[in-house]
This record gives C-alpha cells, structure tokens and sequence, in this order.
C-alpha cells in the first residue's frame, strides 16, 4: 500500500480544512466505502491515489435518528433546525443497521428502512454509515478485482467488462458514460461516436449528422478514406467484429452533401474579422468551416486550379471521387467561404498577405520533393506528380513494366493506379511487409488486384537505357540490393542493413518515386525557422508570429486526412481565440472531445465549438450488445473489377436501413455500474435533501457520475445530514433490489416509489 497522511478530525471546520487544503488527493473516511481496501488492492489508478485520508467517524453529533413533529423551524441551510413540514433528519455518521431497525423509520418510511436492509451483510450493515453509502465509490467486482486484471471504463480500460462478461444482463438496464470513449479516444477528431450512433437507432440521421459536423466537417470524405482508428478500438472487436463506423459515417457525409443547404449554413452573425487560408486541404478545409462557424470572413488560398490540395491530386478517385470532394468544397462555400485558386506562392506575397487580412493560417501541406539519395536521380518520375497527371490526362501504359519505390500510402496509391492504368507495377520497399507505412487495408487490396512486391529490397542507382533515355519515355535501369532487418532505428523499426555482394539490376519502362515529401518554408520570413530550419511554432496553439498560425502537414508532415481535420479545428479555435483577443484555452487548444463528463475542460470545449461528452443516466442499450451479431456487409467491388476503371468507386455506400441495423451493434459504452448507493433510489423517490456543510441538495441533483466520484460535493464540501419530508397522508412506499449475485455485490437495479393514494387511486407519487 502507498503512503498517506491519516488526520482524524474532531470537527466538521477541522475535517472541510484539510479537504480545501488537498484538493482532490484527499479522500473521506466515513463508513462504507471500503477505501483502505482500494488502497491495499491497488484499485486505483496511480494518479487517483489520494495523499490524504480523513477520517470524519470520531465528529461528534453525526450519528442521530430525529423524527420532527412538525414545528416551526429552518431546514434550508446553517444549523440544525426542525423543517416546516415535519420529517426525519438522519446524522451523516449514522449506521445503516440503526436506520434499518428504527421503528418510525420502518413505519412511516418503509421504502428507506428497506434499501438500509438490503445494503450487503449484517456486519456491513453495523459499520457502514448514511453518509458512506451515499458518497460511495464503484461497488462492481470487475473494478474492485486487485491488480486491474479486467478492462474497467473508469480505470482507463477500453470498455466496462461487465457489458460482455458473466454479468452482462446489467446492460439491458443502461449505463452511465463515466469516460470518453475508447472509439473517440483513438480519433485525431475524438467525435463522439456512441451518441450518433444513439440518434440513428432513434431514427434521427439528422441530429446524428449534426453531432458528427460539430467535430468533423467533412465526414464524406473521411468515411472513405480515413483508416478508422476507433473500428480498430471499439469495445465490440474482442466480442466478435468492431463497429462498422467508417461505413455509418460515409452514410451520414452523403446524407449531409445531398442537404448541404440545411447542414452547411451560413453562420448567424458576423465578427467584422478577415481569416485567409493558406492551402485548400484537409487542415484548410476544415480550420475554413470552424472558423467561418465563429462568424469570421474566410479566404481559401491555393496555388492549384482545383481545391482539395491532396484530396484532390494525391488520393485516386477510385477512393475519393473527384465528384464528392467537388460537392463537398462546394457546399463549404454554401457557408460563405471565398476560394481564390491559382495564386502561385512567395516571400512578397505572404507579406501582402498578413496585411490585408486579420488573421493567416498556412496549411499549405507537404508537397516539396524529396531525393531518394541515389544515383541518376534525374531518371525517377515524382509519384505525386504522377498521380496528378494519372487523374488529368490518364495515359496508355499497357504492357509497361514500371517501378515504385516507397512503402508508404502514397507508394500503394501509384501502385493501384498503374494497374488501372494497364501497367505492370513493381513495389521495392527496403523493409519487409510488416514495417510498411502503409495502412493493412490498403496493402491487402493491392495484394489482391495483383501489385509486385519486393522486400528488404532497396534501390541504389538508376541509369537511362536506350531508346533515348528516360527523359524521352525510354526504360530506366534499376540498380538494386538486397537487405535485411538490424538493430532498431529511432522509428522504432528495424534499421535495413545492405546484404554484400547482393547487387541485381532490372529493366523498367519507368521509376516512380512515392516516398515521403516535406513542406515547402521558402516563402517564410527567415524568423520563422531555427537554425535547423524547423518552424518556430507554439505545439499548443500553433502559432508562428502574431496573428499567423500554421497546421496540418505543413507542420506535421504527411500524415492522414482525419489528423489534418484535426489539426484545422485546432488551429481554428485558436485563431478564434486571438481575434477575441483572449489566450487560446487548453480544451480548445485540443479542439476535440477528449475531457471527462461533468468538468471545466468539457465545459470549456462545448463553449469553443466542440462536443462535451454526454454523462447520460439510464440511457438504453439494443439487445444486440448481448449476442453475437454478424457486421454489416458493405459493398465492394471484385479485385477484377476494381482495376478496369482509375474512375470506378471501389465502395458503396449504406442505406439508412442497414446504418440502422449496424447502429444496433454499438454498445454504447458506458459504466454499468452506474450508482452503487442503494439508499440513493430511496432517498430520491422520498424527496429527501442532502444537508451539506455548504447548502442543501436535493437528493435527485445530489447523485451523479464521475470516475471517482458519485455525488456533486465539491472539495472541502460534507455531508451532515439527511432531511426526509414528512410524507402526505396516504403515502406508500417501498424500494425493491433485483439482484443475481451474492449480497455485496452490484444490484442489477435498484428500484424505490412512493405513491400516495386516495379513495382506491393513486392521485401522487
């Protein structure tokens, strides 16, 4: 067990004290909370430890059961007055057996007496106290297992265990969303998942398209060709397959592209403040929606004829449709957002730039070339610019044998397309399969319409052959050797070492390069760069110099679409932000979801534009969560069919009757451990309040749900009393514990009503 400091309080001032010192490493002992034993068992999360325990059960006067007659007296606040109405005042420190077994207490306040009961065991019973039971911690046994052996939402694990293990009848009752979600988490943009997915099995795509736009603006893109970290996270992949989410979220970017009018609108009022967008990519795109959201005048920037940056020149349309990404640009504009195409960039140009607007984002991308490092460079053709002339101008390449030197995406996209194209293409990658940059998908697909590849294999020269050379079409020599896996390099992958002796060469039509390509800073001022020639850039907020921020891969490098959009609402708050003049907060900063239920960050998120995550209590999980449920097919072309056309999309898209169905696979995680109190239905069903040493709560506000707390006390803040009204005359009650495990265990549910009844019918309750 870690060391702690024990104070043992003799008033409530000396206990409030101590808990206003520490703040949130002080915990309460008082009765019923087993917290020694979440110390001993290592229960907790190691920042969750608590450096002080202070223990409230030697304050005298605590422990009282006091039924008032009904005279006058002050039951709202200070001191210990008798209420207006009568009722029972029960001490925080009083024992669940003493309220079991009180006479007036089993009389006229059945349903409490009841719940008292029906807490665990009799030796229990005699230790736990009021305030114990209703202040308690998690009671479920996959969290109270020592050593974290289960995966426990409220220990940072991936989903509640008890959704798919031995007690997962309690889903059927719902949950509490304790956490951000696994899926969220693992998202660049943290959208909240589980909540769209809620507002289609509601039979709502409009309100889930709705949630989706708050984090991610462009979902018809993304549902295509984003590489969906949350499917290979959600909870639902060790019960049998993940989610289907890309295919829900294509769904759903379709869904607002056909009402663009109604979903890309305008913003209500305008700031007066002019934002220019350096590159009309993934990063500008979006940082252009959130900023335009905020009410500010936005200009899109780029120097190409057409707008997407890499959506529209370095992704092939048999995944991105050059007609979505069209609409999709098109309905940004339906906003008000101004594109300005063709504007070649330099020096002269950014200066102009910063003085004629507000604000300047550069995301500009990563487009510069980079040499692979051999000889006769000259002779390999730039796989980027080779895609883009694929898409403008396709040529003929049947029968040609041509070469690919790379393992990123960027290498399998050329690959792809060469095979449309009739080519025959040869991937010659340095390392073996397993270290390729590449997404799996991506590489199984190639794999499967019949791409060359050649491991640990590594290019070292290249020389024009005949036929006039490769500056006149003619074949490239292609010098090569052999490879194998060393020691670990600073990736973290294995460092390829040359195999002597290995060398070979082969006869192309043409080399392609498709390796990694880095940002373009020529037209930066000299300022903006170290003396290593990295941008000097605040990694929070990502400002570069007053009023010019930067993102995206202009920042990063080439990285997905998904962290690009990222990266743009990012940048875009934080420019909101100075155009207010006010320090760009860290919950915008982040410019996602990311932040626990019920606090400032959230708070502070949903204020900058983001979604706070949703604390919802009972919310209803499909029966589909209990049973093995077969994933949605998505339809797909055929190897052979996918290569015929560099044109023919290679995946439909849903309709809403089978989005719905495959909404029903969700989970929807949450803790179903949701309030282990089973004093708490009771006390909510009798209107009681809880009597603090701060103000009186009312027993239906005073519950809630954190990952370590139950209750809105604040630090410093206790529990003093319990105040029951006296009930109406007619008044029944009563509480009822479902549960199918042993006594100290988690109740299924706990229900309590109160009813009051006149002449043979109920006229309250």
């Amino acid at each position: 067990m870690k060391k702690f400091m024990h104070v043992t309080a003799r008033t409530v001032e000396e206990a409030a004290a101590v808990l206003e010192e520490f703040g949130k490493s002080a915990r309460v002992i008082a009765g019923g909370t087993d917290l020694l034993g979440e110390l001993k068992d290592g229960i907790l999360r190691e920042d969750d430890y608590p450096e002080v325990l202070v223990n409230i059960k030697e304050i005298p006067g605590l422990d009282h059961i006091t039924v008032d007659d009904g005279g006058s007296g002050d039951a709202s606040g200070g001191g210990m007055g008798r209420g207006p109405e009568g009722g029972l005042r029960v001490g925080a420190l009083t024992r669940l057996e003493d309220l079991a077994t009180h006479e007036v207490v089993r009389e006229k306040y059945p349903a409490l007496a009841e719940a008292a009961r029906r807490t665990a065991s009799p030796h229990i019973r005699e230790m736990g106290t009021v305030a114990g039971n209703i202040c308690q911690n998690n009671r479920c046994w996959y969290y109270w297992v020592p050593d974290n052996l289960f995966d426990c939402l409220r220990k940072g694990g991936r989903a509640c265990y008890a959704v798919t293990g031995d007690a997962r009848y309690h889903s059927i009752f719902g949950a509490a969303r304790v956490e951000t979600t696994a899926c969220s988490r693992a998202c660049p943009n943290h959208i909240d998942i589980a909540p769209y997915l809620a507002d289609i099995r509601r039979g709502e795509p409009d309100a889930a398209a709705r949630t989706l736009l708050r984090d991610n603006p462009l979902p018809a893109i993304t549902g295509r060709v984003c590489p969906h970290w949350c499917e290979q996270e959600c909870a639902r992949g060790e019960f049998d397959e993940a989610v289907a989410v890309r295919a829900i979220e294509r769904f759903l970017g379709d869904h607002v592209l056909e009402r663009a009018s109604e979903f890309y609108a305008a913003p209500r009022a305008e700031s007066g403040k002019r934002v220019a967008v350096i590159g009309s990519g993934p990063a500008g795109l979006s940082a252009a929606y959130y900023l335009r959201q905020k009410g500010h005048s936005v200009t899109v920037i780029d120097r190409m004829p057409e707008a997407g940056g890499m959506l529209a020149y370095g992704i092939p349309p048999y995944r991105l449709p050059r007609e979505v990404l069209g609409r999709q640009v098109k309905a940004l504009e339906g906003t008000g957002v101004v594109l300005r195409l063709g504007e070649e960039v330099d020096a002269a140009w950014f200066a102009a730039l910063r003085s004629e607007f507000d604000a300047v984002f550069v995301a500009s991308g990563a487009s510069r070339q980079t040499d692979v490092g051999i000889t006769g460079e000259e002779c390999l053709v730039s796989g980027t610019e080779f895609l883009r002339q694929a898409y403008e101008k396709p040529e003929d390449m049947r029968g040609k044998t041509v070469g690919v030197i790379g393992g990123g995406n960027t290498a399998i996209d050329v690959a792809r397309a060469l095979l449309r194209l009739g080519a025959k293409p040869v991937i010659y990658y340095r390392r073996t399969k397993d270290e390729m940059p590449a997404l799996d998908e991506e590489i199984a697909k190639a794999e499967e319409e019949g791409v060359v590849f050649e491991f640990l294999t590594q290019p070292v020269a290249a020389a024009a052959g005949a036929a006039g050379g490769a500056a006149a079409g003619g074949p490239v020599e292609l010098t090569c050797c052999r490879m194998e896996l060393g020691e670990l390099d600073e990736s973290g992958r294995p460092r390829p070492v040359k195999v002597e002796g290995s060398e070979f060469s082969v006869s192309c039509d043409a080399v392609i390069k498709a390796i990694v390509e880095r940002p373009d800073y020529s037209f930066l001022p000299p300022g903006y760069l170290d003396e290593r020639g990295r941008l000097r850039i605040d990694a929070e907020t990502g400002r570069l110099d007053d009023g010019v921020f930067a993102g995206g891969d202009f920042v990063t490098g080439p990285a997905t679409v998904a962290e690009a959009i990222a990266s743009g609402k990012k940048a875009a708050l934080a420019i909101d932000s100075y155009l207010r003049g006010r320090e760009a907060t860290a919950a915008g900063a982040a410019g996602g979801t990311a932040a626990a239920p019920g606090t400032a960050a959230a708070a502070s998120i949903a204020e900058e534009g983001g979604a706070a995550p949703v604390c919802t209590l009972g919310e209803t999980f499909s029966a589909a969560c209990m049973l093995p449920f077969e994933r949605v097919e998505v339809p797909e072309l055929s190897a052979q069919e996918r290569v015929r056309s560099l044109e023919l999309e290679e995946v439909g898209t849903l309709d809403l009757a089978a989005v719905s169905r495959e909404a029903e696979r969700c989970f929807n995680c949450g803790c179903v451990a949701v309030n282990s109190s089973d004093l708490a239905p009771a006390l909510v069903a009798l209107g009681a309040k809880i009597k603090t040493s701060r103000r009186v709560i009312e027993a239906e506000d005073f519950f809630t749900v954190g990952v370590n707390t139950s209750t809105v006390l604040e630090p410093g803040e206790l529990v003093l009393e319990v105040v029951v009204p006296e009930p109406p005359a007619g008044t029944t009650s009563a509480f009822i514990k479902f549960a199918l495990r042993k006594s100290i265990d988690f109740p299924v549910v706990n229900v309590a009503a109160a009813v009051v009844r006149e002449d043979g019918g109920i006229i309250g309750a």
